[in-house]
């Protein structure tokens, strides 16, 4: 006997998947079917609503009211000294609004209807980027119009409550969120990814069987395992005669097929 090749190529796997393609669509569209329905059915729905303040300190704002009294050397003072100090104070003020303090005022603010720790863990407070003056904050609930409320009440805290902290500082509403959106599940999404996965569990479930079974179905997987080339084959005369004796016994020997 040959030795066995098997040698795994791109195109052998094309040809594989070809021969299983009912299979593979099939657990395809289980897996999405699986998938949306979870989406639609079971999952709780998600949605974010964010909005942003601009962080300076105190002698921009002042310095920018008395413009028409100043020199064009001030204003490069204001531009690099100033800004670069607010640019500093930025990060400090990120850290404030991340402190349980304001979350236990929001809640008061709202009634307690949720606990301050319920209310941070739906908030995200996080600095646009490291040369940015401005503070994105996002908040989530279950409804866009829950979403909205709990964005502008924080949003409306945030300049007096900085204020408290810093006295130089001033925080100001840059953005207030008119709308929120959907972030969780995102069913289009989940729905190919499943079907994707699907797909490819099938291929692997079905592949790794063909490995570990050594027997051979057909003339391809002789010429596929084997370094040989197939001249034409043999027919099983042992399982013809068997095949003929059972016609003859079932329906006569008229009805026995050669």
């Amino acid at each position: 006997m040959s030795k066995n090749v098997n040698n795994i190529s791109l195109v052998s796997l094309l040809k594989f998947a070809l021969r299983h393609i009912y299979i593979l669509l099939l657990s395809g569209v289980i897996f999405a079917v699986a998938a949306f329905s979870y989406c639609k059915f079971a999952a709780v729905p998600r949605y974010s609503a964010s909005g942003s303040i601009l962080v300076t300190n105190g002698s921009i704002i002042n310095n920018a009211q008395t413009s028409s009294d100043t020199s064009s050397t001030t204003s490069k003072s204001v531009s690099y000294t100033d800004i670069n100090a607010s640019l500093q104070l930025a990060d400090t003020i990120n850290d404030i609004l991340n402190t349980n303090d304001i979350y236990k005022e929001l809640s008061n603010e709202d009634g307690n209807r949720y606990t301050y720790s319920n209310l941070k863990s739906r908030c995200s407070v996080r600095r646009r980027s490291t040369d940015s003056l401005f503070i994105d904050i996002t908040f989530s609930a279950s409804t866009p119009e829950e979403a909205l409320r709990l964005a502008n009440k924080f949003l409306n805290l945030t300049p007096d409550y900085v204020k408290n902290y810093i006295p130089s500082a001033n925080a100001a509403i840059a953005t207030q969120p008119d709308r929120a959106a959907k972030t969780y599940p995102r069913t289009s999404f989940y729905t190919l990814a499943a079907a994707l996965i699907g797909i490819i569990l099938a291929f692997a479930v079905i592949f790794i069987i063909s490995l570990v079974n050594d027997s051979i179905k057909s003339e391809e997987d002789i010429t596929e395992k084997y370094d040989i080339t197939l001249l034409g084959n043999v027919p099983d005369f042992a399982n013809a005669k068997t095949k003929e004796y059972s016609a003859y016994k079932k329906g006569g020997y008229s009805n026995a097929k050669y």
